[in-house]
């Protein structure tokens, strides 16, 4: 990834409450603050603030707020996946990041510090 590009950050959203829909947006954006103080580059991921204006359970709502990020996907440099899983939406992001030439990345988190591999093919498919 280089210094000041635009990065993706791919990272569960959907819960069964509101209180786990926001836990994920605090999750979100953690993974941005990491990814931009550990790669330098400009780490966006819309996920983790659109909850707060756009309501999801509003199709019309939901509609733009999907579009938005697969604008903001479309213009990325680099997708990076957070977390411990991969929902349906993650899995139609990457699948979108591929399409689109755009290489797909997997960060992980240890105690000794955090490392980002680029995906295998056949994890995107």
């Amino acid at each position: 990834m280089e210094k000041k590009a635009l990065v993706y950050v791919c990272s569960p959203l959907s819960d069964s409450t509101r209180e786990g829909i926001e836990k994920n947006m605090k999750k979100a954006a953690y993974y941005t603050a990491l990814i931009k103080e550990q790669f330098g580059c400009r780490a966006i991921a819309p996920h983790s603030f659109l909850p707060e204006y756009l309501d999801d359970s509003i199709p019309q709502e939901r509609e733009v707020a999907l579009a938005f990020g697969l604008s903001v996907l479309r213009i990325a440099k680099a997708v990076v996946v957070c977390g411990d899983r991969i929902s349906n939406g993650m899995k139609a992001e990457m699948e979108k990041a591929k399409e689109w030439d755009i290489p797909v990345y997997r960060l992980w988190e240890n105690g000794s510090g955090v490392m980002v591999m680029k995906e295998r093919e056949e994890e995107t498919e």
